[in-house]
């Protein structure tokens, strides 16, 4: 299985003072447990260490990235880079959803798990408007869901 990790679970992951730190610990004891492959992308991993840089520390946002590289080098983790098709997708869908509170970043997210039928990993509601099975606050691999796979 392949799972869509976005900025607020790697923040809710990194970060002990994030409401979320608990459950994102179990989500991604769940994920090793199951070797399931984690899928990033360029523009999450800028979100991430700029949110680190600012609200936490520079170190942390240094260690993310090390973090992040030493998962690719171990197949771990694959880095899905933003093409001008994914940008170009991301922006019609930024424009036609004036009713969520979704950024860019979130569009090319949404635009990836759309693509590669990914379920996503967050902890932002906008996402499960937009029809994406999320997960964050539901068990990663609950029977129920490896029976519906």
């Amino acid at each position: 299985m392949k799972v869509f990790a976005d900025t607020s679970a790697w923040i809710a992951l990194l970060v002990p003072k994030d409401r979320h730190h608990s459950r994102a610990q179990q989500v991604f004891q769940s994920v090793l447990e199951k070797n399931t492959l984690v899928v990033t992308s360029n523009y999450i991993i800028d979100e991430t260490v700029t949110w680190l840089r600012y609200r936490d520390s520079h170190i942390s946002a240094v260690d993310f990235r090390n973090i992040i590289m030493e998962a690719c080098c171990a197949n771990r983790l694959h880095l899905e880079w933003i093409t001008q098709s994914i940008e170009g997708k991301a922006w019609e869908l930024f424009a036609k959803r004036a009713d969520l509170t979704l950024s860019l970043t979130d569009c090319t997210s949404a635009i990836i798990c759309m693509d590669l039928k990914l379920d996503i990993w967050t902890y932002d509601s906008d996402f499960a408007a937009l029809g994406l099975a999320t997960l964050g606050d539901i068990d990663l691999y609950s029977s129920e869901r490896e029976t519906t796979k």
